[in-house]
C-alpha cells in the first residue's frame, strides 16, 4: 500500500465503506461535508445548488466507492468527483440559459458574518469578475485564494502539478486586472 495512504486519516472509514459498512458514509460527509459544499458553492456562486451538488458528490462517491484506489487521500478523489459535478452543472445550466452570467446577489457573496463587506462596490465587482473567469482558471484561484490551499494541495485536488496551479492562478489575476481595469475606465 503506497505511503500516502497510510497517513490517509479518511482511510480507515474509506476501508470499512468498501467492506459494506454503510456507517462510515455518515463520517466521512461529517468530515468533508462543509468543504465540499463551500467549494461548490464558490465553483457555482448558488447556494441552494453547492448543497444539492455537495448531497449528489456524496452519492456519487457512495455508489462508486469500489473503484476507489488508494493511490491518492480520499480527499482528492472526493474533491474530483465535486469538480465534475461542478461541470456537469455548467454544461446543463448553459444548455437552459445560453449566455446569461451568474446573478450577482448569488455569486460570491461571503458568509452571513462577512455580509457588510458585499456593500462595498469593488468587491462586488471582484466577485463579478471572479464568476467570469472560466472553469479551468477559477478552480484553481477558488481552492488557493478562497479555500487558503497551497499550489502544491490545489494540484493535488486538481490532479495537476502544483507549477500548473501557480501559472492557472497567475493568468487568473491577470484576467481579473484586466476586467477590473476596464470597468474602473467605464
Amino acid at each position: 500500500m503506497p505511503e500516502a495512504i497510510t497517513q490517509d486519516p479518511d482511510w480507515p472509514d474509506v476501508a470499512a465503506l468498501q467492506a459494506g459498512e454503510t456507517a462510515a458514509l455518515d463520517l466521512l460527509m461529517k468530515r468533508h461535508h462543509a468543504e465540499v459544499t463551500c467549494f461548490i458553492w464558490r465553483m457555482t456562486g448558488n447556494h441552494r445548488d453547492a448543497e444539492e451538488l455537495a448531497q449528489e458528490t456524496f452519492v456519487r462517491a457512495f455508489f462508486q466507492i469500489q473503484q476507489y484506489r488508494p493511490r491518492a487521500h480520499f480527499a482528492a478523489w472526493l474533491y474530483r468527483i465535486a469538480r465534475n459535478i461542478c461541470l456537469d452543472y455548467f454544461r446543463s445550466r448553459a444548455q437552459r440559459q445560453k449566455n446569461q452570467n451568474i446573478p450577482l446577489d448569488e455569486a460570491w457573496s461571503m458568509p452571513e458574518s462577512t455580509t457588510s463587506a458585499l456593500q462595498d462596490e469593488a468587491t462586488e465587482r471582484l466577485q463579478e469578475a471572479i464568476a467570469n473567469l472560466p472553469i479551468h482558471l477559477r478552480e484553481p484561484l477558488v481552492l488557493t485564494a478562497f479555500e487558503g490551499m497551497s499550489h502544491e494541495d490545489a494540484g493535488r485536488r486538481l490532479g495537476i502539478s502544483s507549477k500548473a496551479v501557480e501559472v492557472k492562478c497567475y493568468r487568473a489575476r491577470e484576467k481579473l486586472r484586466k476586467f477590473l481595469g476596464k470597468n474602473q475606465n467605464a
